[in-house]
């Protein structure tokens, strides 16, 4: 078996007063940052809006294809890429766009459009305050993770600030609508209910069991009050786990075994109510519990044989002295892949980042990588490991956050095995 073909991706350390740069971690944030690439005949553009030829403090996102062209997003305080070229369902290649109107609002929505011969919008989904397409299962399913933040926005009296866990939804694009397939991955829900109940102790279900469930009455003392208010956004977590993966019986029993008695009933109408205005009113079917037929088989990994300079690093990439973020959450697995296979194209970078050295000139000089990426049919970083005795656990956590155009094989998206070495320069 031949070596993978090796990336250099390079870091610049930038200076400012802190030493390295604002951290960015999407495309183009207030006017800063750009990608251009094209694919399929389409050309991507996302940068700056222009006034009189200066740009400004907002983004915008405009697609290009042959004599025709479309402005997705004419203006916006941030444009991420989530991905190019996958398949989100419909057995053909999109782009999909994150798109948060105001810095100081949460919310944020997502822009499909098709990357054909002339491409059009398939869907706009709003709503949650992220949004991210995964293989989570690396079975060659791609879903749209995505939460349901709005739906429960200002539930009986909690904020988006309240909730560490907001109801999680798993998408994906059908030719008749969006399909809730969040019944697919219900073993990703469990380990959410099991975190959430570990972090929940007997005596504090008790107190709230003795509230009257809304805490409104606001005559506990503060601590109290704000010990009420975890507890009860931690048992809504676990009742949404529940309803979300499609298992409203098992809902209701956690409801009724955790809830105050007296105010079970209406608890039940007013989440039920939560999430019909939520992003389930934008779905058009709820799938079964039914897997798909080889849910358990892991698709082939490839990585790429042909020696054609022209394939790599194709597009602007995205660099910078970043801050860490872990990877959302989409459910990684760290394993090795089994068996790899020869790809026509290999990914091409969307957004690279890292977090700082150590400090001190001696490190930073130090401080050149190698890693071991495998990333699915959507481009997202499954796994990542260091092929060198240092090891980096900042730098793991940030390369899980990367984004590429996908690796493809007979014109279809595939996963893919990259090896590429991380260096550091002024």
């Amino acid at each position: 078996m031949r070596p993978t073909k090796e990336w250099t991706l390079l870091l610049v350390w930038m200076a400012s007063a802190g030493g390295w740069a604002q951290s960015r971690q999407v495309v183009c944030d207030r006017g800063s940052g750009h990608f251009d690439s094209t694919l399929a005949g389409v050309t991507v553009h996302v940068g700056s809006v222009k006034s009189r030829g200066f740009g400004t403090r907002a983004c915008e996102a405009v697609l290009r294809w042959g004599t025709g062209g479309a402005v997705v997003v004419p203006t916006a305080e941030q444009v991420d890429i989530d991905v190019i070229g996958a398949d989100l369902g419909m057995g053909e290649p999109v782009i999909a766009f994150v798109v948060r109107p105001a810095q100081d609002n949460w919310r944020q929505y997502y822009e499909v459009w098709s990357m054909g011969r002339k491409p059009r919008k398939l869907l706009t989904l709003t709503g949650a305050d992220m949004y991210r397409a995964a293989d989570a299962e690396f079975n060659g399913q791609v879903a749209i993770w995505t939460t349901d933040a709005s739906g429960v926005e200002d539930f009986d009296g909690l904020k988006h600030s309240d909730f560490t866990s907001p109801p999680m939804m798993a998408l994906r694009l059908e030719r008749g609508g969006l399909l809730d397939v969040s019944a697919w991955y219900r073993s990703k829900y469990d380990r959410q209910i099991a975190a959430l109940r570990h972090g929940l102790t007997a005596q504090e279900l008790e107190e709230f069991q003795s509230s009257d469930g809304r805490l409104i009455d606001g005559m506990a003392p503060a601590e109290v009050e704000a010990r009420l208010r975890r507890t009860k956004t931690m048992v809504l977590e676990i009742v949404w786990a529940y309803l979300y993966s499609g298992r409203p019986e098992r809902a209701w029993a956690q409801l009724e075994a955790a809830w105050p008695s007296g105010d079970v009933a209406r608890a039940k109408a007013a989440i039920l109510e939560a999430r019909s205005r939520g992003i389930e009113a934008q779905v058009e079917k709820v799938a079964s519990a039914t897997q798909p037929s080889k849910w358990n088989e892991e698709p082939p990994v490839y990585e790429f044989l042909k020696a054609d300079p022209t394939q790599q690093n194709g597009g602007q990439m995205v660099y910078g002295a970043l801050g860490v973020s872990g990877p959302g959450p989409v459910f990684v697995r760290d394993q090795e892949p089994t068996g790899l296979y020869a790809a026509d194209k290999e990914p091409k970078a969307i957004s690279l980042w890292r977090p700082p050295p150590p400090v001190g000139e001696q490190a930073f000089q130090q401080a050149e990588d190698t890693l071991l990426l495998t990333i699915d049919q959507a481009g997202k970083v499954q796994s990542a490991k260091m092929m060198a005795p240092r090891s980096d656990a900042e730098l793991l956590r940030a390369a899980l956050d990367w984004k590429f155009i996908p690796a493809y094989s007979d014109g279809k998206p595939v996963a893919y095995r990259l090896k590429m070495d991380v260096q550091l320069i002024r």
